[in-house]
């Protein structure tokens, strides 16, 4: 039976000795970029839980790993994050990487949702019908057959 490690622990403890792993260096900046991303990217990585991410990373760790992430990445991050933005439809990738990143440290808002203008009420026609003619008497009609 394989015993399971604390990756948290076993990393916290590689990065706080970094001269005794001086030969995994590179592989430990790919391992955790790409591990950020993955948690960037997760389905329920909502705009609180990319501020905390961008909290426990610091500032400038945060703005180099979305640096590197590929522009359709960035693209679908602010799409899901502000979603009903009508500027990311128009935008370019720079703009939405440079949004993403104010959306993160707070100096941006997600957009709410338009309201919709209210329904105008139809107006109910009422049929007009055209008046009635008059009757026509018959009193003049009235010839009869003599028997």
């Amino acid at each position: 039976m394989a015993l399971e490690i604390d990756g948290f622990a076993v990393m916290r403890s590689v990065g706080s000795h970094s001269s005794t792993f001086p030969a995994i260096g590179a592989d430990l900046i790919k391992a955790a970029r790409a591990l950020v991303i993955k948690q960037i990217r997760h389905k329920d990585t909502d705009l609180k839980a990319l501020r905390g991410i961008r909290t426990a990373l610091g500032p400038e760790a945060f703005s180099l790993i979305t640096d590197g992430m590929p522009d359709p990445q960035i693209d679908s991050l602010a799409a899901k994050l502000d979603k009903n933005n009508p500027q990311l439809k128009t935008s370019d990738s720079a703009w939405r990487r440079r949004h993403v990143l104010a959306l993160a440290d707070g100096a941006a808002e997600p957009m709410e949702k338009a309201k919709a203008p209210p329904k105008q009420t139809k107006v109910k026609k009422t049929r007009t019908t055209p008046d009635a003619p008059e009757r026509i008497s018959f009193a003049s009609a009235g010839a009869t057959r003599k028997r």
